[in-house]
């Protein structure tokens, strides 16, 4: 024996839609595609940087680009804008490992964090300045190839150039944040914080890192103990008894 219908409300026409506000859920179909998007605009930065490595900026084309992703122009252009977006997004994953840290503002706080992870609380200005330069030595080594493509780009193209001036400003920034655990009391006499600052952006810039590692040949542990041995005597108060270190080989 079959149930009866529930009964309407009163005062309310059963044939009328019922104008009582159900509970809305998050669409899977939704999170399904923003999952999907994600996944391809990484596709895109990767294929990018493969073909920037193998033919320079001038040389990937938007083409090439999406052929080796395994998508269409027009998905390109709709994850990312243009080629200039893509040499952006590939420069920001190799500093930050995220393609979009440095420009939603959130990769100078990260970094100080990373920094103050890798150290014991009470450091030393010594081991401050390792772990700045160990922090700084994992970076220049994953962004070499970017900051090269920027700085021969840039010479034919004004908006690289300017994305590159601002990519500049964005380190200096995130030096600083990473220098805030750099007392003012373990600088050398007379050395103002700004021009400590400034001394870490020069001996630490990738200009640096192209000279000595892919020109001179120094490895990458004979870099990192030049750089750590430079930035010591430069930025820190000297003291009795340090050593100045070792002699580093090739």
């Amino acid at each position: 024996m079959s149930r009866p219908p529930p009964a309407e409300p009163a005062g309310r026409n059963p044939e009328e839609p019922d104008p009582t506000p159900r509970p809305r859920r998050t669409s899977r179909q939704r999170e399904a595609g923003a999952a999907s998007r994600a996944v391809t605009r990484q596709l895109l930065v990767t294929a990018a940087g493969e073909l920037f490595a193998e033919r320079g900026y001038a040389g990937a084309t938007v083409s090439a680009i999406a052929e080796r992703a395994g998508v269409s122009l027009q998905t390109l252009y709709l994850a990312w804008g243009s080629k200039r977006q893509l040499l952006r997004a590939f420069m920001e994953q190799g500093l930050s490992g995220s393609p979009t840290a440095v420009t939603d503002d959130s990769w100078a706080e990260l970094a100080r964090s990373r920094v103050s992870a890798g150290l014991p609380p009470e450091s030393d200005p010594q081991a401050i300045v390792h772990g700045i330069v160990g922090f700084f030595r994992s970076i220049s080594e994953r962004a070499a190839l970017g900051w090269k493509l920027y700085r021969d780009a840039a010479a034919i193209d004004p908006e690289i150039r300017a994305d590159q001036n601002e990519l500049a400003s964005n380190r200096r920034h995130t030096v600083t944040a990473v220098m805030n655990r750099l007392p003012d009391s373990a600088l050398r006499p007379g050395l103002s914080r700004e021009d400590a600052i400034d001394t870490v952006m020069v001996v630490m810039g990738p200009e640096s890192y192209h000279l000595l590692v892919e020109q001179f040949g120094y490895s990458l542990d004979r870099y990192e103990r030049w750089v750590t041995q430079t930035l010591t005597a430069a930025l820190l108060e000297p003291e009795p008894n340090r050593s100045p270190g070792p002699r580093s080989g090739r």
